[in-house]
This record gives structure tokens, sequence and C-alpha cells, in this order.
């Protein structure tokens, strides 16, 4: 059977929420989908799926080399054994609505990629913010790519970005956008084609440790914005974004608030 849309899932001590994921990719609605799972713990994540995908040829298993190789590494793997020229990704604690791929990919096979709304819900289901353009409009503009703060996951040609996701350790979702956005010129976005963005206690950007990644990420971030063939524009709004939020990470190790949230010091900090 021909598939429409692969989607790319790294998993990283996933086994609570793995099922709720794999399940939102096959009640996609209107297109064919592969799974394409790249194990990032050494967990046999085969064992927690259905007997029914596990007899069928809808799913595909990887590893990463080493654990905690990152989870860029680990969707780049999944990239490499994708049968379908589409792209999706998805994070095995997050979800598809229903009918997201099949709102995205007619514009997908238009313009190269496409995304829709982010929901963020907390750990009881509550939604607590939603991620769409500040305009309104039906285009995704770079500038709300990388001052939201918030993850748009895309769905894309992957002839426009062969390279995947950029081996950084930190925002190599933002990165990944730009990259996109500057290949196509355009970003389409969908109103209704939602992203179920879980937090919980245990999310990369809750741990104990997200300050201190995020401080190596932006400054890889920072080392590669001249080495992207961006316009101009592009760049120093990039160079100018991640310099605001490695001070506010810098400002808040140096107050010994290294265990806080990335959400408390960056994100919702540039509300304010």
């Amino acid at each position: 059977m021909a598939v429409d849309v692969s989607v790319v899932m790294p998993a990283y001590r996933a086994d609570a929420t793995i099922g709720r994921a794999i399940a939102s990719v096959f009640a996609q609605q209107g297109v064919v989908a592969e799974l394409v799972l790249c194990a990032d713990d050494g967990l046999d994540y085969w064992a927690l799926l259905p007997e029914e995908l596990r007899s069928g040829s809808s799913v595909t298993m990887c590893r990463t080399p080493n654990p905690k190789s990152g989870p860029s590494l680990a969707r780049n793997i999944a990239l490499s054994h994708a049968r379908a020229e589409i792209i999706a990704s998805l994070d095995a604690d997050d979800v598809f609505a229903p009918h997201r791929l099949a709102r995205l990919l007619p514009l997908v096979e238009q313009h190269g990629l496409a995304t829709g709304p982010t929901l963020e819900v907390d750990a009881s289901s509550r939604a607590t913010r939603v991620a769409r353009p500040r305009r309104g409009n039906d285009r995704l503009p770079i500038e709300d790519i990388c001052e939201l703060r918030m993850p748009f996951a895309p769905v894309f040609h992957r002839g426009i970005c062969p390279q995947g996701w950029p081996q950084i350790a930190f925002a190599e979702d933002v990165i990944l956008n730009v990259d996109l956005h500057c290949a196509s010129g355009v970003y389409p976005f969908v109103e209704g084609a939602d992203y179920i963005y879980h937090v919980s206690p245990g999310s990369r950007t809750q741990s104990v440790a997200a300050l201190r990644e995020a401080r190596t990420g932006y400054l890889e971030i920072l080392a590669l914005v001249d080495r992207r063939s961006w316009p101009h524009s592009v760049g120093e709004l990039v160079r100018r974004v991640f310099s605001e939020d490695l001070a506010a990470v810098e400002r808040a190790l140096a107050q010994g608030a290294e265990h806080a949230s990335w959400r408390d010091i960056v994100r919702d900090g540039s509300d304010r």
C-alpha cells in the first residue's frame, strides 16, 4: 500500500505516553500514514504496540546508536527510514488531532510545507495556551516562529529540507522551521489542523537541566547563524531572539535558579 505521509517519532522514556501518541497517528482520517519510531533509550517499544500494528507493515522501528543521543538525531535516523516523501513529526508524549494530516497535505503538496495550531495542555488535559499566527491569517510568519516561544510541528516535503533537524541541544524545532520557511518562501497555516502538546513535570522544558541545555543550545544557534544561507533579515531576527533568551537564561543561572522551569524564565518571562 502506498503511504501518503511518514510520521517520525523520537522516543525517550515514553512508555507511559507512547500508546496515546501512536493511536493518534493511526486515527488520522483521509490519509495513509506510516510510523517510524526511533528509540533513544534502549527500550523495546515494539513490545508495547498493539498486535494489529506488530503484524502489519505500517510501523518501522529503529534506534539511536547510543541512549540519550537527543531528539534531533533520533528524528533524522527515523527520517532515513521513512518511505513517504511527505514527513510529519510527532513527539511520543503528544497527539495529532484526527484531521490534522488530511487538512495539511494539500498545502504541503502545493508549497512544500504547512502546519496548524499548537494546543498546549497540562497534566489534566486542560488547554493552557494556543500557538497561532498573531495576525490571525493563513500564513505563519517567520517572526512568530521565533518570537512566540512555542513549538510548531511542520508537515513538509523532504526535498525542501533533506538534512532534517539541526544537531543542536535545544530549540531545534525553531531552527528547522526557519530552514523550511526560507526554503519555501511561504509557510501555510491551517486552523483546525491541531497538534496537542502535552506538558508534564517530566517534559523536556520542565526538567531540572532545561536551563543548562537551553544555554548550550542557544550558543550553538548563535554560532550557526552565519553558516546558514538565510536572508540577512532572518539571520538578524534569529540572532536577536536567541541573544535575548540566552541573556535571560544566564541571569537565572547566575542567580542560582538553575533548576527553574524554562517556561518561567524564558517563555513566560518574554510575555511580561
